[in-house]
């Protein structure tokens, strides 16, 4: 019998949107017909061939309709229906019946057969099994004795995220912090042309490395930035950086400020808070910097309160952030612009992933396992399945230095460390790749830091101790004379609420000594220079929002532990000299 020959009666109701990125559809309008024609040959009402599987589309389309009103993810759904159409291309091309358990376990043989030949991972083949095996077995109400003979093939050919090498995040980092800087900074002064200007008007300008770049869709731009940005400061996985909504109140915790989000883990069933919190010396300033900057954009954008963190604009109005967004801007732009290698001549692009996955590595370095899966909100299998390879080319350095080392060892009879210094490894792989960037600054009592602790002004206390052979052999002392750090050129003023507070509270112990003075003259002699130098040179450059804060915890908490007695400052005061004793 042939087949009858229809033209095409496209119908509306067998087409489901999916809410996904590209707005994908399922339209099942497709599937009834051989060679399974596009959406847009079906409407331009072409001749088309019956399949004659009505039967089975149309019970896989209610089913569809029914698991999104239960709240099935639509990506999931749109998997399942990538995977029907594999399934039927195949068996029209082979000729094999449809919707069969012949079909069924021909195609998997089939699909078995890629895999020895190399030509597909057995992860994919067992991801195809699975995602076929819930539409035959739960979509359609096939038994389970259909899939009793299909072959099972594992997943141990599964790659986990790779990390970045810190060569990576110095190409990296450093351009999206330049792109965000420099485009927020031109978006604040001026949102309404950036909002309503059409996507291929050029607004900014971007300038990087010597070259000026001119910027179209320039928002997008900014705000694509900002998400990787994000996603490196928090270790947070691609749902839940687009599902934060920008926080309205702070929380406060010893004085610090941190900014709390709530975001929705739906895999996971639960939600999670994601937190950025303000810093101490040991913590890049720019971090909370770049968040800062980030609100005030995001409230420019949306200023609902309950507007998401990071969005976009299309069409002049604020559009959430979506992975398809991000794939544009690397692809379209950052690709062709930039052209980023990584050491081993690859392509280098951002990916939420592996920024998660070298957080990952970072927290495990310096906190252990434990300490990581806690951060990275994983369950262990999780965390091994997904954020424990590294980088390559990272392990495979620190790998050749441990079998140089211990060669070395082996041969020279020398420790490990005697060893390196013999093969002149001046810092291993494992210390350059994952060392913190903190600045060499010396904290001092009071309230100020010192660049150079162990420099030419140190030198006083080494000769009086070397003196009186108070040193041991190779030993140091750093300075130590707080008096002399105002208006040294080594003093450096960390501009964090805690440290002001220090300044302060040393401040108001100079104060309240008059009356340990001789006189007011003894007093000014002293100490007036010093506290003129601190209210003339300091305080004038304090962010104000950070003194206000530290003036405050002076009045609310007092004095810091260091100056909160008199008695603190009076071993600074100096001896007066002899001849002013006599007189």
């Amino acid at each position: 019998m042939s087949n009858v020959i229809y033209i095409s009666g496209w119908n509306a109701s067998l087409c489901l949107q999916t809410d996904t990125d590209n707005n994908l559809l399922c339209d099942f309008n497709r599937l009834l017909y051989l060679d399974i024609p596009s959406t847009k040959y079906l409407k331009q009402g072409k001749h088309v061939i019956s399949a004659k599987r009505d039967e089975f589309i149309l019970k896989l389309k209610d089913r569809f309709v029914e698991k999104m009103k239960e709240g099935t993810s639509h990506i999931t759904l749109y998997n399942y229906f990538g995977e029907i159409l594999q399934y039927l291309r195949w068996s029209e091309k082979e000729y094999v019946e449809y919707f069969s358990q012949h079909s069924l376990q021909e195609y998997f043989d089939y699909l078995v057969k890629k895999v020895y030949l190399k030509k597909i991972k057995r992860t994919t083949y067992s991801k195809k099994l699975s995602d076929l095996t819930v539409v035959f077995r739960n979509f359609l109400d096939f038994p389970n004795k259909c899939f009793a003979t299909i072959p099972l093939m594992g997943n141990s050919d599964q790659e986990s995220f790779e990390a970045y090498s810190r060569s990576d995040l110095n190409q990296l980092l450093p351009l999206f912090r330049q792109i965000f800087n420099q485009t927020s900074k031109q978006f604040i002064e001026n949102p309404k042309k950036h909002i309503t200007a059409h996507k291929m008007t050029r607004t900014m300008i971007f300038k990087w490395q010597g070259k000026e770049y001119q910027l179209c869709g320039s928002i997008t731009k900014m705000m694509c930035a900002a998400t990787y940005l994000l996603s490196y400061y928090t270790y947070s996985n691609t749902g839940v950086i687009f599902g934060l909504i920008r926080p309205n109140n702070t929380s406060t915790s010893l004085g610090e400020e941190w900014y709390t989000m709530p975001a929705f883990k739906r895999r996971a069933f639960k939600s999670i808070n994601v937190e950025m919190g303000e810093h101490n010396l040991e913590v890049p300033k720019y971090c909370m910097g770049f968040f800062d900057k980030l609100l005030e954009v995001s409230k420019e954008l949306d200023s609902s309160n309950s507007g998401l963190l990071l969005q976009t604009v299309a069409s002049k109005k604020p559009q959430p952030m979506k992975g398809i967004t991000l794939q544009g801007f690397c692809k379209n732009w950052l690709d062709n612009k930039f052209a980023l290698k990584d050491q081993t001549g690859r392509r280098l692009r951002p990916v939420i992933s592996r920024f998660r996955e070298t957080g990952a590595q970072l927290t495990a370095y310096y906190q252990g396992e434990i300490a990581s899966n806690i951060l990275m909100d994983n369950t262990l299998n999780v965390r091994k399945k997904h954020y424990s390879s590294g980088n390559k080319h990272t392990n495979n350095a620190m790998m050749q230095d441990t079998i140089a080392i211990r060669q070395e060892q082996a041969e020279s009879k020398l420790s490990i460390k005697k060893a390196q210094i013999s093969l002149g490894i001046e810092v291993l792989t494992i210390d350059e790749e994952y060392k913190v960037h903190i600045p060499k600054l010396s904290r001092t009592p009071n309230g100020s830091s010192c660049s150079n602790p162990f420099g030419e002004k140190s030198e006083t206390y080494n000769r009086r101790a070397r003196k009186h052979n108070l040193l041991k052999e190779g030993e140091k002392l750093a300075c130590a004379d707080l008096l002399a750090c105002f208006g040294c050129p080594e003093q450096v003023i960390v501009q964090s609420v805690s440290d002001i507070w220090c300044l302060l509270s040393f401040r108001s112990c100079i104060e309240d000594s008059l009356y340990v003075h001789l006189d007011a003259h003894h007093y000014q002699q002293n100490f007036e220079d010093i506290v003129t130098y601190i209210d003339n040179n300091i305080l004038p450059k304090i962010k104000r929002n950070i003194l206000k804060k530290a003036e405050a915890k002076v009045n609310d908490e007092g004095n810091h532990p260091l100056w909160d007695d008199t008695e603190s400052i009076i071993s600074m005061i100096p001896k007066p000299s002899t001849k002013e004793s006599n007189k």
